[in-house]
């Protein structure tokens, strides 16, 4: 996007893109789904001390803008029936596309291994061995995720050469593992919750949606939306526990009743069938064992420590974490170049003048679901527009 606006603009460049593919991260992301936006952009689905840094790139490219611009380079975009996310109707491949349609006799599959100042801007030194010079040098290598396409350290790395500061980098918008293991005998199983992530009583990130039981552990939008929180809180030495809320759409007491109702209406039927008719029997029969009721057991033979127990599951499961899925698994990053040594309106270095930085690169987090991805086209387009004649 920053090459597309220096190309607008009648500005020189070349591009250096190490992957013989391009664009093979975006492609996976949002689950696949490969969305560019969100129906709900909002500077609140940020993250981070200095969250509202997005602001003036999302001013320079907003959602009316974004769909602009997608539909004068040829790619419609559509709002998907889930998760407020837009995409465009023909896969990632199609925004890659529009996106190289417009550059790619600019761009080169080669590595750069690093960038140093020099007297009339920058040398770019390549990993064959030849060096380039540069008045301006844009940084979007995207974050450290996704190691399986070659993702890396390379624009961090860079970046702190020439004298900027970093925050650790870990894995967000990613699944995560627990202690306990029945939920890993739930492979498959949806669940609409509302999550809170705890150190002891101080509640650290919340976060509602969808969450997916698999056999490594924990998915899904409201997973993936709190997991910035996480390998840092585990970094620093913190225990961790993840509230569940089953019935995140109803109040405690409308939950009771409709316990006491089916449990009242069906003491004579096996405890695991009746809770069918609230939870997934699954489930169900999953929160039943944790109150040491046996299998075959009639709701008759509930005691009522075992009904309030359940009760209490049913609205506030708690599980111990042991972390998340790893970089590898990762669809985002937390931590990076830190915010304060970049200039929000341009995205240039406040150390060193000519050096633009975009897009994943800085320490800056979202909630999964397309933002993310709006945020580096934008402050790509930011950044392409900054650059002097």
């Amino acid at each position: 996007m920053a090459a597309v606006q220096l190309r607008r603009r009648g500005i020189p460049f070349r591009i250096f893109e190490k992957q013989p593919v391009v664009g093979g991260k975006f492609c996976y992301s949002s689950m696949g789904a490969a969305a560019v936006s969100n129906t709900g952009l909002d500077i609140s689905r940020f993250h981070g001390r200095h969250a509202r840094f997005v602001s003036d790139a999302l001013a320079a490219l907003d959602a009316d803008r974004l769909r602009a611009w997608f539909q004068q380079a040829g790619v419609e975009l559509q709002d998907a029936p889930y998760y407020g996310l837009v995409k465009p109707a023909g896969g990632g491949a199609e925004v890659i596309g529009a996106l190289l349609e417009q550059v790619e006799d600019a761009l080169e599959t080669r590595a750069v291994s690093g960038v140093r100042k020099a007297d009339a801007g920058f040398t770019v030194e390549l990993a064959d061995g030849e060096n380039l010079p540069a008045r301006a040098v844009v940084l979007a290598t995207g974050g450290a995720n996704l190691p399986q396409l070659g993702g890396g350290d390379d624009g961090y790395r860079i970046a702190q050469s020439l004298g900027h500061t970093l925050a650790p980098v870990f894995p967000a918008l990613v699944g995560v593992r627990v202690h306990e293991e029945w939920p890993l005998r739930l492979p498959g199983l949806w669940m609409d919750v509302r999550l809170r992530l705890l150190e002891g009583r101080r509640e650290l990130a919340e976060a509602a949606g969808s969450m997916l039981f698999t056999l490594s552990g924990l998915t899904g939008e409201a997973v993936f939306n709190l997991s910035h929180a996480i390998e840092p809180a585990l970094a620093r030495g913190a225990e961790l526990e993840l509230a569940v809320n089953f019935f995140p759409s109803l109040r405690a007491e409308e939950v009771a009743l409709w316990l006491f109702r089916v449990f009242g209406e069906r003491t004579r039927e096996a405890a695991h069938e009746a809770i069918d008719h609230i939870l997934p029997r699954s489930l169900g029969a999953a929160l039943l064992a944790r109150q040491k009721v046996k299998r075959g057991a009639r709701v008759m033979q509930l005691s009522e420590r075992q009904r309030e127990a359940l009760l209490g599951e049913m609205l506030d499961t708690r599980l111990k974490l042991r972390g998340t899925l790893g970089m590898r698994a990762a669809e985002g990053v937390t931590g990076g170049v830190s915010l304060r040594e970049v200039n929000p309106r341009s995205l240039e270095s406040r150390l060193v003048p000519g050096l633009y930085i975009a897009g994943q690169l800085l320490d800056i987090s979202a909630d999964w679901g397309g933002f993310e991805q709006h945020f580096a086209l934008a402050a790509g387009l930011l950044a392409g527009n900054s650059v002097p004649q």
